[in-house]
């Protein structure tokens, strides 16, 4: 970019209305303007003669001066040549590019907005017959895709549509349906389970998912440190039987078994492909999904259709996630943006549709109860669950924070008059402990992430208490060593229809604070009760023990959920079977595009 460099430079004293016309310059004073050697002046100008940037005429004879036409304006060319690198897919170049130069060009970082906007949605290219092309936009590259390693619920979602498992959840009958395997059945015992195989099902690289698959793969989970060990906690062996049946043993009853495995994190990964190319599932995965990974960088992620997936080739032949951090999605990454274009036809014509959902997650700040300090105190734990009041807070922020209605979480938030909560806390502050110390508040430098902390900040400084706000990317509040040293977490917890596996998963996924700030005692006694959860038979008694541990977790002031997201999006007409998931995601294989 240094002739683009030298190009700005040498337009820098040139007139703003004189672009396209002659103007009389010498070669010395070019040189002067690009700091270097007449040699080099000539060779630049050449170079830039060749681009069609500007003509330049050198003067005849002694005394005669030389003539320049600068053709293109600068901002016009810094935007022409981000336009090309998007063109060649080199989005984190051209997004580079323009954060170098729109601090000195007026409008530039909004013409490119609008321009990049429009680059979303619904695309087809006819190059050898007509491909069906979703473009989206997120905000951070796709690190890490490995199944056992991943963090974020944007990484679980691809993770959904690359890997398979050997059992799937259906959200509407609520049942739990054979996937990656025909059957399974098991013993009297229910600490005994063999599960028979699909045949015929490929990897995306061509070889055959066997029964060794499927036992790496589990074994690899218990014996990893991943965040997501937890849920091999009671399986004891897994053998393969032949090419496609696994037995898999269970050192006690576990009724929820079936529900853990058909978590993303159980994906089955090919054995073959994993000792063979070590760290490169990090980056470029290599599953049995309905779609392929062909490209996974800064710039951009891409998935492909796989022409022999198993339960049929989803419609849509390619997607593409541009990562483009300047244009920063309102309610939620990966829906798509509505363009101007977009606008206009929904003013003539009411056929897009409004895809409205509550996700499951919630939004929740815990509090470390296992750390020395203020917060081991009893009374000075409920004094900061009583001032950080969930209603207040949805309504002082607004935005698509919605109240909580699910696990039972209703039963904790009944209304209190602000005169009678000051004098609850007022009561509760004379019995803690609290000196003045500095409380240090961790979590994401995410927009809502950062309201809500900046709020709580606000509501404890109103009472004396004073709050550091501590910012960190996913991958450094997820170590243990950060979650432990923080007074308070403020974080999302992954919920979907599930009901009994979310719980386990915020109670014991060591990237989430639950697990590090809960007392030893209590997190015994909680475990004691999970033990009892999962191996109840009664669905109903589940549900019923499930709402009484959460209840155990916020009556011990472990954590305070504050709100659900409401998912707003437009679906475009040529769309169908659009449907949001329990995390607000988009089912990809399940879409179609009208012609």
């Amino acid at each position: 970019m240094q002739l683009l460099e030298q190009y700005i430079r040498l337009c820098t004293g040139y007139p703003h209305n004189k672009y396209g016309s002659p103007v009389d310059i010498s070669l010395a004073e070019v040189a002067e303007i690009l700091c270097c050697t007449l040699r080099n002046a000539t060779l630049t100008l050449k170079k830039m003669q060749a681009k069609g940037w500007l003509t330049w005429q050198p003067g005849r004879g002694r005394g005669n001066r030389s003539v320049l036409v600068c053709a293109i304006r600068p901002a016009d060319l810094v935007l022409s040549i981000a336009k090309e690198a998007v063109h060649q897919g080199e989005i984190r170049a051209s997004r580079d590019l323009i954060s170098q130069y729109e601090a000195g060009i007026p409008q530039l970082a909004e013409d490119y907005a609008r321009w990049m906007s429009s680059h979303f949605g619904i695309h087809a290219a006819s190059e050898t017959g007509r491909v069906d092309i979703l473009r989206l936009f997120v905000d951070r590259p796709f690190d890490g895709l490995d199944p056992i390693h991943v963090l974020l619920r944007s990484q679980t979602h691809i993770v959904k549509h690359v890997f398979d498992t050997l059992v799937r959840f259906d959200p509407l009958t609520k049942r739990i349906e054979p996937h990656l395997v025909y059957d399974w059945e098991t013993d009297s015992s229910r600490c005994e389970w063999t599960f028979y195989l699909r045949k015929g099902v490929l990897f995306h690289n061509g070889s055959k998912l066997r029964a060794d698959d499927v036992c790496y793969t589990l074994n690899r989970l218990k014996k990893e440190a991943s965040s997501h060990r937890w849920m091999m906690q009671t399986v004891e062996t897994v053998e393969a039987l032949g090419e496609h049946v696994v037995r898999i043993r269970l050192n006690r009853p576990n009724e929820l078994f079936l529900d853990l495995l058909s978590k993303e994190y159980m994906s089955i990964v090919s054995r073959d492909f994993m000792e063979r190319a070590s760290g490169s599932l990090v980056q470029m995965p290599v599953g049995t999904g309905a779609f392929r990974l062909v490209r996974n960088d800064d710039s951009m992620l891409a998935l492909e259709a796989f022409e022999p997936y198993f339960r049929g080739r989803p419609f849509i032949d390619r997607i593409e996630f541009w990562c483009v951090p300047a244009i920063q999605a309102e309610e939620k990454q990966m829906v798509m943006p509505v363009t101007e274009e977009d606008s206009r036809l929904m003013e003539r014509d009411s056929s897009w549709k409004s895809v409205v959902r509550m996700e499951e997650c919630f939004q929740y700040i815990s509090f470390n109860a296992a750390k020395e300090g203020p917060l081991r105190n009893d009374a000075f734990r409920r004094e900061i669950a009583s001032l950080i009041d969930p209603q207040k807070l949805c309504e002082d922020l607004q935005g698509s924070r919605e109240g909580l209605g699910s696990w039972g979480f209703g039963f904790a938030f009944e209304h209190q008059p602000e005169d009678s909560k000051d004098v609850a806390i007022a009561a509760q502050w004379r019995d803690s402990s609290y000196e003045s110390e500095v409380l240090k508040l961790y979590t994401y430098p995410d927009i809502d992430h950062i309201e809500d902390a900046e709020w709580i900040k606000e509501r404890c400084a109103s009472y004396g208490i004073a709050v550091e706000i501590v910012y960190a990317v996913p991958e450094e509040l997820a170590r243990p060593e950060v979650m432990q040293q923080a007074d308070m977490v403020l974080d999302s917890a992954n919920v979907d229809e599930r009901e009994e596996a979310s719980l386990l998963e915020l109670c014991f996924a060591n990237t989430l604070s639950i697990t590090h700030h809960i007392k030893p005692s209590d997190k015994a006694h909680v475990t004691q009760l999970i033990a009892q959860l999962q191996q109840e038979t009664s669905v109903q008694e589940r549900k019923q023990k499930v709402k009484g541990i959460i209840r155990e977790l916020i009556e011990h002031q472990v954590f305070v959920p504050l709100y659900h997201n409401r998912v707003d999006m437009l679906a475009h007409p040529r769309l169908a079977h659009v449907h949001l998931d329990a995390y607000g995601w988009i089912d990809f294989s399940r879409l179609i595009f009208r012609h």
